[in-house]
């Protein structure tokens, strides 16, 4: 069964209009060592860095790491944003600059001595200063972020200077994560990142399965306008 039009897609139209328009008591008295930025956008530490985020928003048993959902932010900003330039419409990637991003949140964290839990770089050993943060800092490094408090001018393009670009997506990574977990997309297995036309379903509908959602259903009748006898301009 291949679903008429699936969450996953509906993300994407989603998402590319919203694009378009040590522990608690650790001493305050210096700032905790995080790792250095990377300055690098390979792929092991792009997918390290969604890795953390993932884990951190939807975390344990049959979350978001379970069902690869770094996989699908890395995918979504890859493939299905334009952002607005000099030239018009420009389709760029996204996932490398936006790990970049959340390292520099982290950063910052650490610059403003905020950092209430010792970083551990052993969980995600290819990342960098986000992904070493414990979950709360995180989100802390994250809050940082929308709140404009980091040096807006040092972001990668097309991040740099830009508050709104930085707001919409770190916003909308939130969503895409529901989106993800309650769609097809680990169900797709070891298609999930070939093109659309070519994804096929392998594995059981996990998270379908677990609020008793039937899948997609066809042969309902479905509103398309009503009848008019006369028309006229």
């Amino acid at each position: 069964m291949k679903p008429s039009k699936s969450l996953f897609h509906e993300f994407k139209e989603s998402l590319a209009s919203l694009v378009s328009n040590q522990s608690s008591s650790l001493s305050q008295s210096r700032p905790i060592q995080l790792p250095l930025p990377t300055n690098q956008t390979s792929t092991a530490h792009t997918r390290a860095t969604f890795m953390a985020f993932a884990d951190a928003v939807i975390p344990s048993t049959n979350g978001a790491l379970d069902l690869r959902l770094d996989d699908y932010l890395i995918w979504g900003l890859d493939h299905y944003i334009s952002i607005q330039g000099q030239w018009g419409m420009n389709h760029i990637q996204l996932s490398a600059v936006t790990a970049e991003v959340l390292d520099a949140g982290a950063t910052q964290l650490s610059l403003s001595q905020k950092v209430k839990e010792m970083p551990n770089p052993s969980i995600f050993p290819e990342g960098g200063p986000f992904s070493s943060l414990s979950v709360n800092d995180r989100f802390e490094a994250i809050y940082l972020l929308e709140q404009g408090e980091v040096d807006m001018e040092s972001l990668p393009p097309p991040f740099q200077g830009n508050l709104g670009l930085v707001e919409n997506i770190l916003g909308n990574l939130h969503q895409m994560i529901l989106l993800g977990y309650y769609s097809e997309w680990f169900s797709l297995g070891t298609t999930r990142l070939s093109p659309p036309e070519n994804r096929r379903i392998e594995r059981p509908f996990v998270t379908w399965d677990l609020v008793h959602y039937p899948g997609p259903a066809y042969g309902y009748r479905d509103l398309r306008g009503f009848l008019v006898k006369n028309f006229s301009e």
